[in-house]
């Protein structure tokens, strides 16, 4: 990893090949699941009941990351289906998310197929390892 100065604040940038810090982003999918919660929200693009969209960092290391929550509603029992997905992503790309307007979904879908994701489902309690920004069905 590299340091790079951002808004006066030293961040550590990954590479292309690597992402975050061993406490944000460590190699087990569930103790990546468990860092989720010490992440700080910097911004929500979307804050809607069963859609957001949030651009998280590691108060350690500053790597940004792109979150994406979504629920259906089911109507039974109140266990209403929800997934999350978590990407680590540069700079350029936080900011590119920033700029997208109404562009923003084309964009995450777009965004790094090929990188390593963070993917939780509430209905299969799994977490698991996927790639890419995978946008669940919500209402």
């Amino acid at each position: 990893m590299f340091w790079k100065a951002l808004t006066g604040i030293e961040v550590v940038m990954s590479t292309s090949e690597t992402f975050g810090c061993e406490t944000c982003w460590p190699p087990a999918a569930d103790g990546a699941w468990d860092a989720l919660r010490a992440l700080n929200v910097d911004i929500e693009l979307v804050d809607e009941s069963h859609f957001m969209v949030k651009l998280r960092s590691c108060p350690g290391c500053r790597q940004r990351f792109v979150s994406v929550f979504t629920e259906t509603i089911d109507w039974e029992g109140g266990n209403d289906p929800q997934c999350w997905c978590v990407l680590p992503v540069s700079h350029a790309e936080s900011q590119a998310l920033l700029t997208a307007g109404s562009a923003l979904i084309a964009r995450l879908h777009s965004l790094a197929p090929d990188r390593r994701s963070l993917c939780h489902s509430s209905q299969s309690t799994r977490t698991y390892w996927s790639h890419g920004v995978a946008i669940g069905p919500h209402d």
